[in-house]
């Protein structure tokens, strides 16, 4: 590793601080003058400051990138890399297909504090390939689109290169993508993770109840789950961590509801999703008392045309946080 790639590294480890990213500035100081002054420019605008001075910055800030940016981003564009921005400086989010990913991504993660990726698969080759090597122990967010989501995140659950993953998206997701995550063992940073427009059967549902898994959020929007399938989720004994739960457009019926509403296993849950389902004001008041989900604090039940002067009891309860 680099004297930068190091530096870069530090920018990952600590996103929100701009003392490595001034590092960073200071290293490219005599190699990279103009890439040092849009460092420090996009690192100063956020600041507090007269609207004069912030026209200014602005204005130099898309100076140096008229003048330097086709220089700058020629690498990305080699690897495809979808609309690249810069944010603080940095492009920490790159979105390509997974074949270039495998490709490009020594070069890519040692130019810039890459943490976040988007990647579009074909058949979870590419994306193996990728989580072997050193560089892919940077990325902390994915998210996996494409016809082949269920290989690539076979290949990630078996990859020690990707336990510092603390949010996963997977668009399209079947059974099997629940399986190798819920059995994987090189995950222990995981805490977010999305199913949501999948293809889930009520096996998913089983898996995930039987399963010890420290997930603070769990996204099951539109993915198939039927009220058999929640009921079954509401009797987990290993998701006590889950604080947000998306059950929204799962076609649930007043039965999921109740079933959600008497759970001893979920009751660490403070926000629920269940819009654009098929509850009625009835379904909704299971969550009427506090011994219902003790922790809860807000409640989606949106575009399914549910009374507010029914539901009183549950009005009451949450206030502000019950959103119809």
């Amino acid at each position: 590793m680099s004297h930068f790639e190091a530096l870069l590294a530090k920018v990952v480890e600590d996103p929100a601080n701009d003392a490595p990213r001034l590092a960073c500035a200071e290293a490219l100081q005599s190699v990279d003058a103009a890439r040092a002054e849009f460092i420090r420019v996009q690192l100063a605008l956020p600041g507090r400051m007269d609207p004069a001075r912030r026209r200014s910055l602005h204005l130099r800030a898309r100076e140096l990138m008229d003048a330097h940016g086709r220089d700058w981003l020629k690498p990305l564009r080699d690897a495809k890399v979808h609309e690249p921005r810069y944010h603080r400086g940095f492009i920490e989010e790159l979105n390509l297909a997974e074949d270039k990913l495998a490709k490009h991504g020594p070069e890519l993660f040692a130019l810039e504090p890459v943490s976040r990726l988007c990647v579009d698969t074909r058949d979870g080759k590419g994306l193996e390939r990728a989580a072997e090597q050193p560089w892919f122990s940077q990325v902390h967010w994915l998210r996996l689109e494409g016809s082949g989501v269920d290989a690539a995140t076979k290949a990630l659950a078996s990859s020690p290169r990707a336990g510092h993953l603390t949010g996963l998206v997977l668009s399209g997701a079947t059974d099997a993508a629940v399986r190798a995550l819920v059995e994987s063992n090189v995950l222990p940073k995981l805490r977010s993770v999305s199913f949501s427009s999948g293809a889930l059967t009520n096996a998913s549902a089983g898996l995930l109840s039987k399963a010890t898994l420290p997930w603070g959020r769990l996204y099951l929007s539109g993915s198939g789950l039927s009220d058999e399938g929640v009921e079954t989720l509401a009797g987990a004994k290993g998701l006590g961590a889950l604080q947000w739960l998306t059950l929204n457009r799962n076609e649930l019926s007043d039965e999921a509801a109740e079933a959600l509403a008497k759970s001893k296993g979920l009751t660490g849950l403070e926000r629920l999703e269940l819009s654009k389902n098929d509850l009625s004001e009835e379904g909704a008041l299971a969550f009427r008392t506090a011994k219902a989900l003790p922790k809860l604090r807000r409640l989606e039940l949106l575009e399914m045309g549910l009374d507010r002067d029914e539901l009183g009891p549950l009005v009451k309860r949450l206030g502000a946080g019950l959103r119809l």
